[in-house]
């Protein structure tokens, strides 16, 4: 009896039936001679999950993976340095602060801008003075009472103090003063700190500076970096150049997140190998709002090949080994599936070229071949 049991499943061939004392299924049926048929009872249908399309080139194509490691982008990444010698007094940010441009990061009593406020005062007192003296020499010419030799005189220290002390402002800018800052300086207010700003919008990322600490004014006090988007930093071997373009959708993987993918867009394909590798960079652009995805990890980036106008390719679990042979099943009715031998090619990325057996117009199952193949089986283990 437990033989006679073991047979009687959801899954059945033509003439097998569900209950517990039926006889044993015949071998599976042929179409005049041709492959085995499998036929599959509703409640077998519904267990097996078969999912079957109509196929031909281009309805799968394989995909090709590249291998590399997820990188800022350079543009999105700012090393902030120190710009002078002194003590810090207030670090106004903390680590995974997100920053706009222009705002403040550190700020640092410095010697050297006490001596810069000095130069940009004096700058602007000569200057308020040769525009004095400017204005009254040409009141003087015009009056026909002064000299014009005067008054290229006064025109060309004029030019000079307005040069100097636009350099002095730019000196305090580069010190950390905006705009701002620098007209009170000039309206007689005190200042005596430099600010160190953020070159651009991101997020803190290092921060390596104290209140107290003497900087020399060379130190990379904080790294501020935009990720979103990211790259991830690839290289294609130079056999698969032709099936990598810029603009092609891709899809990264990155070990961290076993079952998540990335889909991003290639933009940019080196147009020199490596003469080592014999390979060439590829970026992919990952949109990365949530900031998951960081520089670092390892990645695999997966884009597929064009499509060829003449091959077939079928998921390799399409495919199944049989008597020594590959087979497939081809859909014949509702319920009915026939085994048919197939030539293949090499696996790729999952995938296998079909090179002879099946045609554009056969609906083949991509999806439950195994359970398939284990009702073929066992109808002929029974058979026997």
């Amino acid at each position: 009896m437990k033989a006679a049991a073991s047979w009687c499943l959801p899954l059945v061939l033509v003439a097998v039936g569900a209950c517990k004392h039926a006889p044993a299924p015949p071998p599976p049926a042929a179409d005049a001679g041709g492959p085995p048929v499998v036929e599959l009872s509703p409640e077998g249908l519904a267990t097996a999950q078969i999912k079957a399309q109509k196929v031909g080139p281009g309805t799968f194509t394989p995909r090709l993976r590249l291998a590399g490691s997820i990188v800022g982008d350079p543009r999105r990444v700012a090393q902030v340095g120190a710009r002078v010698n002194g003590r810090v007094t207030a670090v106004r940010v903390a680590l995974g602060d997100r920053v706009k441009r222009g705002q403040d990061l550190v700020e640092v009593d410095s010697a050297e801008l006490h001596q810069v406020v000095l130069d940009f005062r004096t700058a602007a007192a000569r200057a308020r003075s040769t525009h004095d003296t400017l204005a009254r020499q040409k009141l003087l010419v015009e009056e026909r009472v002064g000299p014009v030799q005067d008054l290229r005189r006064a025109e060309a220290d004029s030019a000079a103090a307005d040069a100097a002390l636009a350099e002095a402002r730019e000196h305090l800018k580069f010190l950390g003063l905006n705009d701002a800052e620098i007209a009170r300086l000039e309206s007689g207010a005190a200042e005596t700190r430099s600010r160190i700003t953020s070159p651009i919008d991101g997020r803190v990322a290092a921060l390596a500076v104290t209140v107290g600490q003497v900087l020399s004014g060379s130190e990379t006090i904080a790294t501020v970096a935009d990720l979103d988007p990211i790259w991830a930093h690839v290289r294609v071997y130079e056999r698969d150049l032709g099936s990598v373009r810029a603009g092609q959708a891709a899809t990264v993987e990155v070990p961290t997140y076993a079952e998540r993918k990335f889909d991003g867009k290639v933009v940019f394909v080196s147009d020199v190998l490596d003469p080592a590798s014999r390979s060439a960079e590829v970026r992919v652009s990952l949109p990365n709002a949530d900031a998951s995805l960081r520089p670092g990890m390892s990645a695999n980036a997966f884009v597929s090949r064009p499509p060829s106008n003449d091959v077939i390719w079928l998921p390799a679990t399409a495919v199944q080994p049989h008597e020594g042979t590959r087979i497939v099943f081809v859909r014949k009715g509702e319920r009915r599936f026939e085994a048919r031998p197939v030539t293949v090619g090499n696996e790729q990325e999952g995938f296998l070229p079909i090179e002879k057996g099946i045609g554009a117009d056969d609906e083949v199952v991509v999806d439950g071949a195994f359970a398939l193949r284990g009702v073929l089986e066992r109808a002929a283990v029974q058979g026997d």
